[in-house]
């Protein structure tokens, strides 16, 4: 368990860039087996998405597609209250602001419903580093499955981990400079000049086999259970069988294409056949939940120095993998629909005093 002495590391910039999604897609997908991964296409976010993001408040137009449609309408709906009552209304005049904005990004919108018509129909959408699973509330059926690109949108706009991604997540870096005359917005295209949208094709995954998987100087030293406010017993059986199966995924597809020295990679294994495919990269330290771990044990695994021979790496010999042995070792953990990463931002946190104490550090080392 994380403890006031913990020291959380702080990633660089360049080792943050190098785990979005479509950084590590673009730079690894041509290299390992098609089965390592889940179909996926990326899509190039426009300026002008951006800044929609951005704007406050979330609602739908008139012809949204997100949304189910009422069989009837209701003889007494906000429109026709409005008019019997001589009052505007205020969510027609915010939909049609909605459609408005949305028409500067209307060909990024068809890219994202021809991509999920080549997907099958159903996809579920991340962007840079983050998923919008805390945005699921606004949705039909409270998952991320998205079958129009109104859904996709929606989506994205409702997730306050996407506009983390958009606005905080640099300032985890240990080298990351801020100009704090620069407008926040400005800033946030100017970062994510290079973003883009994945759209993966979508799959009913069990979270029990979703596992963190945590790399110290190129070897892979631990693994987590993802989920940890779960107990699967059936874990403790099948624990071996899927620590040699994540162990041979690493030897054979992470590590050979990987260059990072350092990182975190998740990765889904499949209950009964337990191949594996990697889900997603997160930097070591940062924002990154270390799970069943904590980052001190961690960061004393595996050696310190900055060449390793060839020879020296990819090893996976020393891998320390929990899981939940009981009902009773589960960790709290908030059921609000809100992403894992993200469960302890608020002032106060572990995470936002973590960017707290680097923004300190950075002023420290500017002042000497």
């Amino acid at each position: 368990m994380e403890t006031s002495e913990t020291r959380i590391p702080a990633p660089t910039v360049a080792e943050l860039d190098a785990t979005r999604i479509a950084s590590w897609r673009r730079a690894l997908i041509d290299k390992v087996a098609k089965r390592a991964s889940f179909r996926t296409e990326l899509i190039d976010v426009p300026e002008s998405f951006v800044r929609y993001l951005l704007a406050d408040g979330v609602a739908c137009g008139e012809e949204d597609a997100s949304l189910p449609k009422r069989i009837a309408q209701d003889a007494f709906d906000a429109k026709e209250s409005a008019e019997r009552f001589g009052e505007g209304c205020e969510e027609d005049d915010a939909g049609d602001a909605d459609a408005t904005a949305r028409e500067a990004f209307e060909n990024f919108t068809r890219e994202i419903g021809a991509a999920i018509e080549r997907l099958g129909g159903e996809v579920a959408p991340k962007f840079a580093w983050s998923a919008p699973k805390d945005a699921t509330w606004v949705t039909a059926g409270n998952t991320m499955k998205c079958r129009n690109a109104d859904e996709v949108v929606l989506l994205l706009k409702a997730s306050d981990s996407v506009t983390h991604d958009l606005t905080e997540a640099y300032r985890a870096c240990a080298d990351y400079v801020v100009d704090e005359k620069e407008d926040e917005e400005d800033r946030a295209v100017r970062e994510h000049a290079n973003t883009a949208l994945a759209l993966r094709e979508w799959y009913d995954l069990n979270p029990s086999m979703e596992f963190r998987c945590f790399v110290k100087t190129y070897n892979l030293v631990a693994v987590s259970q993802r989920h940890v406010n779960d107990f699967y017993e059936f874990l403790l059986r099948e624990k071996e069988e899927i620590e040699e199966a994540i162990a041979e995924f690493f030897e054979n597809e992470i590590s050979k294409h990987y260059t990072g020295r350092d990182y975190v990679f998740d990765v889904y294994v499949t209950p009964k056949t337990h191949k594996v495919k990697i889900m997603d990269f997160n930097v070591w330290g940062g924002t990154t939940l270390p799970l069943l771990f904590d980052w001190n044990e961690l960061e004393s695994r595996g050696s310190d120095q900055d060449c390793v021979p060839e020879d020296e790496r990819g090893w996976t010999d020393n891998v320390e993998f929990r899981v939940i042995q009981s009902q009773g070792h589960i960790r709290p953990g908030l059921q609000l629909g809100v992403p894992f990463e993200l469960y302890d931002t608020s002032e106060g946190g572990a995470i936002s005093e973590f960017i707290a104490m680097e923004e300190q550090r950075r002023r420290e080392t500017n002042n000497q």
